[in-house]
């Protein structure tokens, strides 16, 4: 077994796509991740929605994840809130207790743990339930509520940002994904394959699309940031750039050096005497060749306008007669 090889997987998967010549922290770990990523594990999310301020908005949105009370929550302590009343009282009793505070202070955190479709829903629910206990408990106030009667099972997850110390809730950077290792475990442990792997390793370079304009785009509205993306691109398309986009070839860049990375990691378990390894090495290989192109939104969206302006050509320069 090659522990070069995990090395420089385990520095992949900790976001640094150059190589490692460290020794694995722990071998079997970094081999089972790796066989995860490979294999496409279905990833876990966990995306902050947002935050309630203030007693109208925490009960407006306790009534939304309860369906109006409809759906019972569970707090920390197990407790289940059932009914209208019952969620009237927590978000009363939250904002009561709120300390001391400005016209923007946030009373809640929102979160929403989501796995795909065919997920099991209580293996989802008992997942979240352990994940919000071990990452919350110790200091905050919580309750979360299983949604079920949709494609996907998810959690909707509340904190009250005023914890028992008096110290408030702060997401700092990269909490996120931290929370997407722990709830994946969590997931794995109730025995459903699930993986947090960041972006970057996957060789997904658009970045995930907000909530609010999915919504939008489920009722048929094209939101505005849409129409402005649009008008950019054809502009640059039909003008040409105009400046400089500096970001872009980051993202190539660092995707240039994932792949690379992940082809250093291929060879180096083909080298080694273990059949698993050799094998492995040969689903790292597929997984390279099948990674998303190195496309950005705004390539997409020029190369569907230049799709359409060739068409639109064509049928202009037609017979009238053939176009008719």
């Amino acid at each position: 077994m090659s522990e070069t090889a995990y090395a420089q997987a385990e520095g992949l998967l900790e976001g640094k796509p150059k190589t490692s010549r460290s020794k694995p922290k722990d071998l079997n770990f970094t081999r089972a991740r790796v066989a995860r990523l490979v294999r496409r594990s279905p990833e876990v999310m966990v995306k902050i929605t947002g935050n309630a301020k203030g007693g109208g908005h925490l009960k407006s949105h306790l009534e939304y994840i309860t369906r109006k009370g409809k759906l019972d929550a569970e707090d920390e302590r197990g407790t289940l809130i059932s009914g209208r009343e019952d969620v009237a009282e927590v978000a009363q009793e939250w904002t009561q207790d709120s300390g001391k505070r400005k016209s923007n202070t946030r009373d809640s955190t929102n979160i929403v743990l989501s796995m795909p479709a065919m997920t099991d829903p209580e293996a989802v629910r008992a997942a979240a339930r352990e994940f919000a206990k071990d990452t919350f408990a110790h200091n905050y106030q919580y309750l979360f509520v299983l949604h079920k009667d949709v494609d996907h099972p998810h959690v909707h997850l509340t904190i009250k940002n005023l914890g028992y110390d008096g110290t408030r809730l702060h997401v700092k950077k990269g909490q996120p994904q931290i929370w997407r290792e722990a709830f994946a475990e969590k997931l794995r442990r109730q025995g459903i394959d699930a993986e947090a792997t960041a972006r970057a390793p996957r060789g997904v370079v658009r970045k995930s699309i907000r909530q609010a304009i999915l919504a939008l785009r489920r009722r048929g509205k094209r939101p505005e940031v849409d129409e402005a993306k649009v008008r950019a691109a054809l502009k640059e398309l039909t003008e040409g750039a105009k400046e400089g986009r500096g970001w872009e070839e980051k993202i190539k860049t660092r995707q240039t050096e994932v792949r690379r990375s992940w082809l250093v990691i291929a060879k180096e378990l083909a080298k080694s005497p273990e059949p698993t390894d050799q094998a492995l090495s040969t689903e790292v290989l597929n997984f390279v060749k099948t990674m998303p192109p190195l496309k950005t939104e705004r390539h997409e969206i020029q190369e569907k306008l230049a799709s359409q302006l060739r068409r639109g050509q064509t049928k202009s320069n037609q017979d009238p007669e053939q176009a008719r």
